[in-house]
């Protein structure tokens, strides 16, 4: 075991100040996965997609005291799903979903293990107040060095999360479907949720062996604007969206 999991009771650690009671009804996403904040230049684009982001779903994220004070300085509470610590400076490491509002409340699953150093792939469950219904938020990081049937178990946990919960919901995150199968296997989760992709313009999306690794989920929620656009501050590029609640 190369890295240390937390116990139970510090998986979820809540960081920042909320800047509003609620979500307004049209609000801007950005989702990014942050390659363990350890890519040139990352510190000042992430603080710039949260002076323009309502809602920020983030995965490898790494909170060291120089990186917390990036995520509390930027006006949003970040609610985390700790993964586990670094093998040498212990800092956690997981998935975080920021918001200029509250967290109602919070829940994760972590069924799902990667190889030979077990560490466990979080998806993580918000639910925000807006100005309209409350919208539930799935932010997962899914399994990646293992095979299909891992992998569906991810999707399950992810649709456990949602299932029973009627109103608007976002799902995002780094789906890690590298793979034919696995992309089939995403899209039938989705459709069996009543989700819906989302479609960028224009679309610079990571890629591996040529598919598409991130991906935004919607329902109940008008889609006004998407576009993916390349950056050097990680190995993935940042997904943004203007959303509606309707």
């Amino acid at each position: 075991m190369f890295y240390t999991k937390p116990e139970k009771d510090h998986i979820l650690i809540i960081k920042g100040k909320a800047q509003r009671p609620c979500l307004p009804r049209q609000f801007a996403l950005c989702v990014w996965n942050l390659h363990k904040c350890k890519n040139h230049g990352w510190k000042e684009e992430f603080a710039l997609h949260c002076q323009k982001s309502d809602l920020f779903l983030a995965q490898e994220i790494m909170f060291r005291p120089e990186e917390e004070n990036s995520f509390c300085s930027a006006g949003l509470e970040w609610t985390s799903a700790v993964s586990f610590f670094s093998f040498l400076r212990k800092a956690p490491i997981g998935i975080a979903t920021g918001c200029r509002a509250p967290a109602l409340r919070a829940d994760y699953r972590a069924n799902v293990f990667e190889p030979f150093v077990q560490t466990p792939k979080m998806t993580l469950s918000t639910l925000y107040p807006t100005e309209r219904d409350p919208l539930l938020v799935i932010n997962l990081h899914a399994i990646n060095f293992r095979g299909l049937k891992p992998f569906n178990l991810h999707m399950a946990a992810a649709a456990e999360l949602l299932r029973g919960f009627d109103g608007p919901a976002l799902v995002a995150g780094d789906f890690n479907v590298w793979s034919k199968k696995r992309l089939n296997a995403m899209l039938q989760t989705a459709q069996s949720l009543q989700l819906k992709e989302i479609a960028f313009e224009p679309d610079n999306r990571s890629c591996f062996f040529g598919k598409k690794l991130d991906f935004i989920f919607t329902r109940g929620l008008k889609l006004l604007h998407a576009e993916a656009l390349p950056s050097p501050a990680s190995d993935h590029n940042p997904l943004t969206a203007l959303l509606e609640v309707q």
